[in-house]
């Protein structure tokens, strides 16, 4: 994108919507995204910034009046700079405390997109981190009324934030104080977690309620963003008329140290700031970032609240039945591609689907998430073995056709000489038995009968058992005694057929069983290593939510806020048994019950204790 695009803005009602034209965009991008947003009060600064992650001069407007440029968010999306296959979506958003605006639930609500929607959050301001500073930034402490992690009130949102939320970086602009605290040299990081602790009001004093708001704000920022970082830039330039032209003016025109700076923060963001997740394990691309933007801006706007966890499943159930569509048109396209019907054999036919449903297994488990029930993969299972019962259908009725064509063809003149009785004389039963062994040497030495070659054979030779006994008791050149032992040998070859064919029956259906086993085998794998990295994912979140959380109330206990270290104990508590909980072996255990009792519904009798006979054993694997 060379420009930026209105990606949410203002309707005329006061709500706020998404711009299809950005959706549209969004939606094209099939790259995991990384989103960084940008917020902070009006004319601070932030959409150079913005630029300067993009890589250009210019793009997002600047301004260079006291009026806010920057209306709604805006969006920006490149190929990101430090990673292969992936998208940057950089998010300019309208400055807060716009004063010709004056709605602060507006303000609230950009603060709320931003943060639910990125992977690192900027909050820009100017000068120094001092209580007038933290106050402003005021937003933090209200979003627990907008947000809610679950739809099932669970007692303890906020305790679940530091999961979700995406690392928070404080860039402080036009600064003039040295970085010292207590007469010694100070780092940015420092700076900010000293600007973090809580202030205690002195006894009697007036305003204490607003030491107890900004405190109130500091609680918040340090409960909910687990990663914070701190970035302190110089005034670009003493030249008010270059400020006044920043996106016209060459880099060389501003102070070295404030490029240096900038380039600092842009390189930071670059490798610091991750790929956008739902659900902790879902990657997030354009298109399901498109999802995101609209039904938070949507819930946002029509109950003045978003659940996170809401939304998360209305998405997987538009992204699951994708993934099913996508998957079963994979395996239809590619049988098309790589079958040409009829197939010479059974196993050609199975090794070939089952190329297929392995690759449409991949691209399932790939795309699909939070599939409750595992109702989509009983869905797409259900679907795969329909396509493949009519292609295997299709390609038996195909080779049928074409080999009772093909035998008709052959025996034209058999079928003649039985029409005339030309076999109705003395040596005529071994002329016919002759010709019936030349068709068959004919028929077999034909190439690309299919699958039903044998069958279709075994039913010609018995459709002339009675018309070859017919000749053998009129042909005058055999005895009495020979007429007896050709009958016993009809009769053995009759019973020798029937015996092929009832093999043939069950070794086609012994290899479909055995084709099948694998395919199960494969869906229970697949499944068991996809809850294996997801469970192991969310438990590093979890292990990291802990570390957090230790940190900050061992810090709290240490300065004597006894209250605030209570807090986080209870939070501590309730993320050790969200961990007890995410037992793998447990939850695995589960998964493959579960997929065992899909194949019980999906399959027929015989193929069902293969199926639990395969659960069981990658249960015990598991353990």
């Amino acid at each position: 994108m060379d420009l930026p695009v209105c990606l949410i803005e203002n309707s005329a009602d006061g709500k706020m919507q998404v711009n299809a034209e950005a959706i549209n965009i969004l939606s094209q991008i099939t790259e995991p995204v990384v989103v960084v947003a940008i917020v902070g009060l009006y004319r601070t600064g932030k959409s150079y910034l913005m630029n300067k992650l993009a890589g250009s001069q210019k793009g997002f407007a600047l301004g260079a009046t006291v009026q806010a440029q920057t209306k709604g968010i805006w969006m920006r999306c490149l190929p990101h700079p430090n990673m292969a296959g992936h998208t940057l979506v950089v998010l300019d958003t309208e400055g807060l405390g716009d004063v010709e605006k004056g709605d602060k639930k507006n303000d609230m609500w950009i603060f709320c997109l931003a943060t639910l929607l990125s992977s690192a959050l900027v909050y820009n301001s100017k000068a120094v981190l001092d209580e007038d500073a933290i106050e402003k930034i005021h937003y933090v402490g209200e979003m627990a009324e907008l947000i809610k992690v679950r739809s099932k009130d669970n007692g303890d949102d906020e305790a679940e934030f530091d999961r979700h939320f995406p690392i928070f970086i404080w860039a402080v602009r036009d600064v003039t104080l040295k970085l010292e605290f207590n007469g010694k040299s100070i780092t940015e990081d420092e700076y900010l977690e000293n600007a973090l602790m809580l202030q205690k009001a002195k006894t009697g004093q007036k305003g204490s309620a607003k030491v107890e708001r900004r405190n109130k704000c500091r609680e918040c920022i340090r409960m909910y963003f687990k990663e914070r970082k701190c970035f302190m830039f110089d005034l670009p330039t003493a030249n008010k008329n270059v400020l006044q032209n920043m996106d016209e003016v060459s880099d060389d025109q501003l102070n070295p140290e404030f490029m240096a700076q900038t380039n600092t923060f842009c390189d930071y963001v670059y490798k610091n700031a991750g790929i956008k997740y739902m659900d902790d394990v879902h990657q997030v691309n354009g298109k399901s970032l498109a999802h995101l933007a609209t039904m938070y801006t949507n819930a946002l706007s029509t109950s003045n609240a978003a659940c996170m966890e809401d939304v998360v499943t209305n998405i997987s159930v538009v992204e699951n039945t994708v993934a099913v569509r996508e998957a079963t048109q994979h395996y239809e396209n590619k049988m098309k591609e790589r079958v040409t019907l009829p197939t010479e054999t059974l196993e050609q036919m199975l090794k070939l689907s089952e190329e297929c449903e392995m690759e449409a297994l991949k691209i399932f488990m790939k795309r699909s998430f939070k599939d409750n029930d595992y109702q989509f993969q009983k869905q797409f299972l259900e679907i795969i073995e329909q396509k493949k019962n009519e292609l295997f259908q299709k390609n038996d009725t195909e080779s049928q056709a074409h080999c009772e064509k093909l035998i008709k063809t052959i025996s034209k003149d058999l079928q003649n000489c039985l029409d005339q009785g030309s076999y109705v004389t003395s040596g005529g039963y071994q002329k016919f038995k002759e010709e019936i062994k030349c068709i068959e040497e004919k028929y077999k030495n034909e190439p690309r009968k299919g699958t039903k070659a044998e069958e279709v054979l075994q039913k010609f030779k018995t459709s002339k058992e009675m018309e070859g006994i017919t000749i053998m008791k009129s042909d005058e050149a055999l005895s009495d005694q020979q007429k007896q032992r050709e009958k016993k040998k009809a009769n053995q070859e009759k019973q020798e057929l029937q015996r092929k064919m009832e093999e043939d029956q069950r070794s086609k259906k012994n290899k479909k069983m055995e084709h099948q086993r694998r395919i199960y085998e494969e869906n229970f794998k697949e499944t068991a290593e996809k809850m294996q990295k997801e469970t192991r994912m969310r438990q590093k979140q979890l292990q990291d939510s802990l570390q957090h959380k230790t940190t900050e109330r061992d810090l709290y206990r240490l300065q004597g806020w006894d209250k605030q270290a209570m807090i986080y104990q209870k939070q501590i508590n309730f993320v050790r048994k969200m961990q007890e909980e995410l037992d793998v072996s447990f939850w695995l255990s589960i998964a493959i019950d579960a997929l065992g009792c899909i194949a019980a519904a999906l399959l027929p009798p015989p193929y069902r204790l293969a199926a639990f006979a395969i659960a069981q054993v990658l249960k015990v694997v598991i353990k």
